[in-house]
């Protein structure tokens, strides 16, 4: 089970260092883009867009290391549950926003996409402390069980980050834009 972990665990710092980063070299357009949520008060908009990221990166910097492990799940599950409920959120209003989570170059509205997407990586968080609190964090990984964490971390790295723009190429495909 500690390559399991090893999925999750690689999987959610690479995800989150990716977003964190994102958001913050570009923070005007987080910002700006925070603006298309009518949900979220005015005043709270230009504290979000550091607050987010940070704990983005916080949770990537817990969860890389070994003595906060557990911590740096539990905050990536709160984290991407958040995400699953403001992408939730956003699809059921009137004019639901585009998604600047990875700095995306796309205008996809947020969608079924971005839930499944939320929803997968909060599972992965839970998953792992799961697996962390009934296995430990400890278990020796061989190489090939190393590679394989490695190779699937990445792949679900690549799928997460771009969404959006797989969202945006099904949704021409389909004729909806």
């Amino acid at each position: 089970m500690s390559d399991l972990l090893l999925v999750c665990r690689l999987t959610l710092i690479c995800v989150l260092a990716v977003a964190g980063v994102a958001k913050l070299r570009d923070r005007d357009q987080f910002a700006a883009s925070l603006g298309d949520f009518p949900f979220l008060p005015a005043a709270a908009r230009p504290t979000l867009a550091v607050v987010v990221p940070v704990a983005e990166l916080a949770a990537a910097v817990l969860l890389a290391l070994p003595w906060t492990l557990g911590v740096g799940l539990a905050v990536a599950a709160l984290l991407c549950a958040a995400f699953t409920a403001v992408a939730v959120t956003t699809m059921r209003s009137p004019s639901p926003a585009g998604c600047a989570c990875f700095g995306s170059r796309t205008t996809v509205p947020m969608g079924p996409w971005h839930v499944a997407r939320n929803v997968t990586l909060t599972v992965l968080a839970v998953l792992g402390g799961v697996v962390a609190v009934t296995d430990g964090t400890s278990a020796p990984l061989d190489a090939a069980a190393i590679a394989l964490a490695v190779g699937t971390a990445g792949y679900l790295t690549v799928l997460a980050v771009f969404t959006d723009d797989l969202a945006h190429f099904f949704s021409t495909r389909t004729g909806r834009s």
